[in-house]
């Protein structure tokens, strides 16, 4: 559309008002309209139908394709618009109509930026996190796993920022609150025996490393006596403290090496006078050129810590797609995606409508004991023949390597023995030749050089000397000397022959070495392979039980009018075909790509890139961008048509006087009209809204109470397992050091190699398993049919609105365009409300989530105090004073 607006060289005609010249536009190209200088401006029609016909397409491509000539018209309109508004008149409705218009370019040139889709990737440290972040972005080194790390593209057109990089610290607060807890849990240890702090690996190990990578002046003695503030307040931290460093570079070399200064654990003390600031760090965000982040993926590598919690925060939620990682083997040995996606998280992604959102990604495929994996996968029939033919090979390469020596052996000796000979015949030449010039011969003998053999010792002697030959004998000189060529020429044919076995036993070898690694390499890509299939189905086999024992936990109660015993909630085997199972080998796929040129790592079993996974996942990526894209697609191709059906009405110059009618007659009919429809579309968003109130009294509100009691019935009982030891079946709190180390965590502890603790959402798993079945049915199917209704409701007061209008006028020639034009709008009118409907729904899961955590945050607070009290208590009978202060924290909350 806009590249026919820009070659037009015709007239392009803008209403005028009565007695308003300055109003006049010529020759300004605003819409898709070619109007020859004859033409009536009441003629002029501008055709919508195709913006229409896209609203049903569902391929991004063609939705893309459309959009681009219609930002171009957009830009072509703006200007004439911002010059129309600029314009002083006293046209009030025109006026308005042009702000209008201003307002819709405005927004639609909003809508043309970038979308991004979130993808979260969490898993335990080792899990292949990082590797797989770089093999998805194509680069060898890239993330930042200590800290959450964002990597998006990069839009910038900056040749000297092809690579860039942006590094957030905390705040003041954040930091400080952090050095409390930091030095807190050191001083706990040290005071309560035996201390860890010197094990990097420990908890405080890890606490004291942090405080000493941003305070170095501080030791183990100082930090009995140090506050939090005086640290906090610490000149060199405070210079970093609430910033965003911005890198940039033309490489990603150069860029992870500006970046090593802030996030490397041995950075120099070059960047605040001698402090390290990783510990301060709160996120880092890398932009590259990648191709499958070009569609606006956004891949957010969550840190250990922040994945174990991650159903805790408010990030996930943000997440369009979440991937779990693991190395395949635990795939195959026991139940990863069950214990990965534990309880708590798997009934948070019920409440968040996200459990369809996550992709399973089995990490380190490369990692496979070839022999084991054949019998344990049942796949050792299908390759005995192989094993057999290598176990040949084997035996048959050990023979030719040791017939080989033994040739190579024989021939180097045939080889000096030759070249002794050869010397031999050139003295005896040499001596024949001074006996035929009658000159002695052993007199001679001494000054023969031209081959000399290794033992200098017999140098001198001539070969005739050595034969027994008396210089004289002619004859016998020359049949000597016969006799030696002869047997040269025999050696050389032997040395020869022996060389050619040679060669062609090396050929041999080397095609038996060869068969032998193509067919190691074929079992390896075999049990690969089959690996691969058989962690598919268990994974797909794991999620999917472990979705129905959430839903099973929260069953409907058997007086619920909903509840369906011989139905289950929900179709498994189609939770089970819908989990996206990735099999996946980074470091292969970085080899295989020259992205790793130093590192030594046998590709074995993998053909090409393809056999990795990595380009399935990149393409995954991209596909996860295109709801977010389609429906930008559309809101923009719908703003443009209601924008463009506006601007037609008011630039066709259609005229009510002459149609003949009474502009104020019609003007209060349309007042008349338009108030009815107003009031009926009220009536009907107030039955949606009572309904909804309704649902959500019967449904969530109306439980509460009865769960909150049961909760607290259940608090006690898991509050005294707090302090059990854990071969009782407790959680191994006895320690009042350990315990205090949990309060000051506000109620999440996760120790190093060990299964972290949520104590909120433990007390809250009795109201969230209460609500969980309703909340699920309300939030995924109820307000849905509810908005769909409403939707259904204004569609048809907006018909009976529009027929009224046709009715009194369809017989006016002159109104018939406006009519039909005035139903091009209520079509493109209704699609803005379906894009809004859509938005809405999308907004009541997001808020939905927000409200089953709000629960989890209630009991938080109810809690601080408790926490607070517990960290006051000293002295012997410490553990003993905390228990007895839960049971007043149930009663008062």
């Amino acid at each position: 559309m806009g590249q026919r607006a820009m070659k037009s060289r015709k007239r392009t005609v803008i209403k005028k008002e009565p007695d308003d010249d300055q109003w006049a536009v010529r020759r300004t190209p605003v819409a898709n309209v070619e109007v020859p200088p004859d033409k009536p401006a009441s003629d002029i029609h501008i055709n919508l139908t195709a913006l229409g016909e896209l609203y049903q397409v569902d391929d991004t491509a063609i939705l893309e394709r459309a959009v681009e000539p219609g930002l171009q018209l957009v830009r072509e309109i703006s200007p004439v618009v911002n010059h129309l508004v600029s314009l002083n008149t006293s046209a009030t409705a025109r006026k308005d109509d042009v702000v209008r218009w201003q307002e819709a370019i405005e927004h639609i040139f909003l809508l043309a930026k970038p979308t991004q889709t979130r993808i979260g990737v969490v898993g335990a440290t080792g899990a292949g996190k990082s590797s797989l972040v770089n093999s998805l972005v194509g680069e060898e080194n890239q993330a930042c796993t200590a800290w959450v790390t964002e990597v998006s593209h990069n839009y910038s057109d900056d040749p000297t920022a092809s690579y860039r990089a942006e590094i957030e610290f905390m705040t003041a607060e954040a930091w400080l609150a952090k050095t409390e807890s930091l030095l807190q849990d050191i001083k706990d240890d040290i005071s309560s025996g035996p201390s860890a702090h010197l094990d990097s690996n420990s908890d405080t190990g890890m606490a004291f490393s942090r405080l000493k990578a941003v305070y170095p002046g501080l030791t183990l003695e100082t930090i009995l006596t140090s506050d939090k503030n005086v640290l906090a307040d610490n000149a060199e931290a405070q210079m970093v403290l609430g910033r965003t460093i911005a890198l940039k570079d033309v490489s990603s070399k150069g860029l992870l090496d500006q970046m090593q200064a802030y996030v490397g654990r041995n950075a120099k003390e070059d960047v605040a006078k001698g402090m390290n600031p990783w510990p301060l760090i709160k996120t880092v965000r890398v932009f590259t050129k990648a191709p499958a982040l070009s569609t606006g993926a956004v891949i957010v590598d969550l840190d250990s810590n922040a994945a174990r919690a991650a159903v805790s925060t408010d990030y996930i939620k943000d997440c369009s797609g979440i991937w779990v990682v693991a190395p395949i083997i635990r795939a195959v040995d026991d139940k990863s995606a069950k214990e990965l996606m534990g309880e708590s998280f798997r009934r948070g992604m019920v409440f968040d409508g996200k459990w369809s959102a996550i992709s399973y990604i089995a990490s380190k495929t490369d990692d496979i004991n070839v022999e084991e994996a054949a019998g344990e996968l049942g796949c050792d029939i299908d390759i005995d023949q192989n094993f057999t033919r290598i176990n040949s090979l084997t035996n048959e390469i050990t023979g030719l390597t040791t017939e080989l020596g033994v040739l190579k052996k024989q021939n180097n000796k045939d080889r000096d023995s030759l070249d002794d000979l050869r010397d031999k015949v050139d003295d005896c030449e040499t001596d024949l030749g001074r006996i035929e010039g009658d000159q002695p011969a052993h007199a001679a003998a001494a000054n023969l050089g031209k081959r000399k053999r290794a033992d200098c010792d017999t140098s001198g002697i001539s070969p005739l000397m050595e034969a027994g030959i008396a210089p004289c004998e002619k004859g016998q000189v020359g049949q000597h000397l016969q006799d030696l060529k002869a047997r040269v020429q025999d050696l050389r044919k032997r040395v020869k022959f022996d060389s050619e076995a040679i060669k062609e036993r090396k050929q041999n070898l080397e095609l038996k070495m060869q068969e032998k690694t193509l067919l190691l390499q074929g079992i390896k890509e075999s049990c690969i392979k089959k690996r691969n299939q058989v962690s598919v189905q268990r994974i797909k086999q794991d999620f999917a039980d472990g979705i129905k024992e959430v839903d099973d936990a929260t069953a409907s109660d058997q007086n619920d009018v909903f509840f369906m015993p011989d139905k289950p909630l929900r179709d498994y085997e189609k939770v089970k075909a819908g989990l996206r199972v990735f099999c996946i080998s980074s470091r292969a796929y970085q080899k295989l790509n020259g992205m790793i040129q130093n590192v030594e790592f046998d590709t074995g079993g993998y053909r090409n890139s393809d056999d990795t996974g990595i380009p399935d996942l990149q393409a995954h990526a991209q596909k996860l961008t295109e709801s977010h894209r389609n429906a930008r697609c559309r809101e923009i191709l719908t703003k443009l048509r209601i924008l463009l059906t506006s601007i037609e009405c008011w630039i066709t110059g259609l005229d009510i006087k002459r149609a003949g009618l009474d502009s104020k007659s019609i003007k209060t009919h349309l007042e008349r009209q338009f108030l009815m429809f107003f009031t009926n579309v009220q009536h009907s968003l107030d039955a949606c809204s009572d309904k909804l109130t309704d649902m959500l009294q019967i449904n969530i509100y109306g439980k509460t109470n009865a769960l909150a009691i049961a909760a607290e019935l259940e608090a006690t009982p898991y509050a005294d397992r707090w302090f059990q030891s854990k071969e009782d079946g407790g959680l191994g709190f006895s320690a009042p050091a350990t315990f205090k180390a949990l309060c000051r965590k506000k109620g999440w502890h996760a120790p190093r190699g060990r299964v972290s603790v949520d104590i909120h959402a433990d007390l809250a798993r009795p109201i969230h398993e209460g609500l969980l079945g309703d909340w699920e049915k309300v939030f995924t199917l109820k307000i849905p049919f509810l908005l769909q209704e409403f939707l259904s409701e204004f569609t048809q007061h907006q018909k009976n609105l529009h027929q009224v209008f046709v009715k009194q006028y369809e017989r006016s020639n002159h109104l018939a365009e406006a009519l039909g034009l005035l139903d091009d709008h209520n079509v493109a009118s209704r699609e803005a409300l379906s894009n809004l409907v859509v938005e809405i729904k999308k907004i009541t899961t997001e808020h939905g989530g927000d409200a089953h955590r709000a629960i989890t945050q209630t009991i938080a607070n109810g809690m601080e105090d408790l926490y607070n009290e517990c960290l006051d208590i000293k002295g012997k009978w410490m553990a003993a004073h905390q228990q007895v202060l839960l049971p007043d924290v149930w009663f008062d909350n």
